[in-house]
Formats: structure tokens, C-alpha cells, sequence
């Protein structure tokens, strides 16, 4: 994922969670908000009650694998932040995949 991609200011993940506008399964909330610009921008939150700092890039890093896959099948003028939720530790490279893919076919954001 590009650095110009990524979203990092908690403002900007605040005005999108206030949009509402959202899916979510048991390994994932999708937040999305209209945006300006011609390409996706992505934020990825990782609660800390999922465990240590160890444990919560391990997971980000996987999710930016999975973004970087599939970010061609996500809308262009959107921006999204990503929260994992906690069971996502727990389970493998392949099932989380599995789990983003079917949230993402489910419905278009």
C-alpha cells in the first residue's frame, strides 16, 4: 500500500466513523465516506485489547496485504478505515482473506 493511500490523522478516521455508513462480520468493520480524490484511502485500526504491540502489527501487516489485493474491487472516490475486531488474531493469513473478500462481495460499499 502507498503511503498516499493510507490515512493516519484521528481526525480524518473520526469524520469518516461519523459518516455511519459501515458493514461488519465477525472479523472486520468497514467504515466508508465519499471522497474527493480519484483513488481509495484506507485506515486500518487495531484495538488494543487484541494484545500486545507484537501481535497488533502482525495483523495490520496482514491487512495491508489483503488492501493491496483487493483494493481494485473497492469503489475509487471512497475512503475507508478497517477496524479489526479481536477473533482476527487468532485466525490464519487464508481465513481473514476469506473473511475480507466475502464482506467486500457481500455488497458494494
Amino acid at each position: 500500500m502507498k503511503k498516499k493511500e493510507m490515512i493516519k490523522k484521528h481526525q480524518d478516521f473520526s469524520q469518516i466513523i461519523q459518516n455511519q455508513q459501515y458493514l461488519k462480520n465477525q472479523n472486520f468493520v468497514i467504515y466508508s465516506k465519499e471522497s474527493k480524490y480519484k483513488y481509495p484511502h484506507f485506515g486500518i485500526a487495531v484495538s488494543k485489547k487484541l494484545g500486545n504491540a507484537v501481535i497488533r502489527n502482525k495483523c495490520k501487516r496482514r491487512m495491508r496485504v489483503i488492501l493491496d489485493k483487493y483494493k481494485n474491487q473497492l469503489r475509487c472516490n471512497k475512503d475507508y478505515i478497517i477496524i479489526m475486531k479481536e477473533n482476527s488474531s487468532k485466525i490464519s493469513f487464508q481465513e481473514l482473506e476469506k473473511s475480507f473478500k466475502s464482506l467486500i462481495e457481500r455488497t458494494n460499499i
